[in-house]
């Protein structure tokens, strides 16, 4: 009973700590993005204050994201800090408790952060992220998601090959314009030939899977072209294989990862991205316990001999070196350079290894 009354204690400490730090984070992305958001779309006639700042709270999630382990890292060594300074680590350790016995509720207080938020919160974030998008154009007036410039697609079958050209698209409402549909037949030998094409005044992409052409002119080899009014057409391409292509910046949720990946991969378009992504927020539990560790043995090893500022230079230091390296191992990854599994879960892996051979190295000499 003591036993599970104290782990609540330093559960309790910890995640106060972790709030704290969430909090402080969470106020100076807010201040950014909003002053930012202020320049941008604030300057329009008839946006309110309000308006950007709604603006600014269905972004911030999606910006918060990068720093889930800052904040661990900076909420556990505050908590650690906060405990040792009330002498009650002291304690702890005078009662036969080590550093491994006490660490456990952060531990597993790391790891429930980064599965809730991967499953959860990140899921959130992507949606409040698309909602974003479109209130923003709608206030600005401008276009943000939408493309003047040249779109290819490719995409194919066993039987068919598809090569779709459009002069302009409108990204947001997955639409193309003055579209083109060259169907190419493929033979056993692994050759092609042209079977028909298809001029669309309008090609729009439902959630079905599908292309839904509007005035069209169908032409077929040896045969007069036909006018046909509307008609759809199956396919593979999803609307973020076109925000990739635009280039927007929409993220797509954990839950529909697997499926986009194998969607894009049927559709022929590079998967990497996608990939990365979901092998980064699986990885995410482990990089934040990695973190958990690394505060540990900072926080312990500083506040034996005191020395606040010294905690804080060294706890951003870490931060800094982990975010740099987990920025390069990943775009290693994104060129193809690493496999991606290794490149995201080296970082978290590393960091974890490192943690607790100095942890070790601390506690048991």
């Amino acid at each position: 009973m003591r036993a599970a009354t104290l782990k609540f204690y330093l559960a309790k400490s910890i995640f106060k700590g972790i709030a704290i730090a969430f909090l402080c984070v969470l106020a100076v992305i807010m201040l950014v993005d909003f002053v930012e958001a202020s320049r941008n779309i604030g300057a329009q006639d008839g946006v309110s204050a309000w308006q950007v700042f709604g603006l600014t709270v269905l972004k911030t999630p999606h910006l918060i994201e990068e720093t889930i382990p800052f904040i661990v890292l900076f909420g556990v060594m505050g908590a650690l800090y906060g405990l040792n300074r009330r002498s009650e680590l002291i304690v702890l350790r005078a009662a036969g408790l080590s550093a491994w016995r006490f660490l456990a509720p952060a531990i597993t207080l790391a790891g429930l952060i980064g599965i809730v938020w991967s499953l959860l919160f990140n899921p959130l974030a992507a949606q409040l992220l698309s909602s974003h998008e479109k209130i923003s154009e709608r206030l600005s007036g401008a276009a943000p998601t939408q493309t003047t410039n040249t779109i290819w697609l490719r995409e194919g079958s066993e039987f068919t090959q598809t090569v779709i050209h459009a002069p302009r698209a409108d990204i947001l409402s997955a639409t193309l314009f003055n579209v083109t549909f060259y169907v190419f037949k493929r033979h056993a030998d692994g050759s092609s030939s042209f079977e028909r094409r298809f001029d669309a005044q309008r090609a729009q992409l439902n959630d079905k899977g599908y292309w839904q052409l509007q005035t069209i002119i169908e032409n077929s080899e040896g045969e007069p072209p036909k006018r046909l009014g509307a008609i759809s057409m199956p396919t593979k391409i999803t609307p973020q294989t076109l925000r990739d292509i635009a280039g927007t910046d929409i993220s797509v949720p954990f839950w529909k990862l697997p499926a986009a990946i194998e969607k894009t991969k049927q559709a022929g378009f590079s998967t990497i991205d996608l990939r990365l992504q979901l092998h980064k927020l699986l990885a995410l539990p482990v990089m934040l316990i990695a973190m958990t560790i690394i505060a540990a043995g900072v926080s312990t090893q500083l506040t034996r001999s005191g020395g606040a500022l010294r905690l804080l230079i060294t706890g951003s230091a870490l931060g800094f070196i982990v975010f740099f390296a987990n920025n390069v191992i990943s775009a290693f990854g994104e060129a193809a350079i690493l496999p991606l599994g290794l490149a995201a879960w080296a970082t978290p892996i590393l960091v974890l290894c490192v943690g607790l051979a100095y942890l070790s190295h601390i506690e048991d000499g």
